[in-house]
């Protein structure tokens, strides 16, 4: 059985992209820094925001790239995910 840790932990971080301000991956960001779980926390320029619209999934962001290389694009689903994967119920 697959749980949520599981997915969120593998060889390489969860990549979570998102602007250089708070919004809507603060949140989430704070679940995985809470649940101890390592992730890359990339900014995204304001300007370089054109070019790397063409490249995410739906064209928005945040994005969520879990270890297997699935991407998550809804901010209420990362945290979900990042709650159920915490081993000590402090989310």
């Amino acid at each position: 059985m697959t749980t949520a840790r599981s997915l969120l932990t593998g060889l390489t971080p969860v990549k979570l992209e998102y602007f250089d301000i708070e919004g809507a991956a603060e949140p989430v960001r704070l679940a995985l820094f809470v649940a101890a779980i390592p992730f890359d926390d990339v900014r995204i320029p304001i300007d370089q925001w054109p070019s790397k619209k063409l490249t995410t999934k739906h064209g928005v962001l945040p994005e969520m790239t879990l270890p297997s290389g699935e991407v998550v694009t809804e901010s209420m689903a990362m945290l979900r995910l990042v709650g159920e994967a915490d081993e000590d119920g402090k989310l």
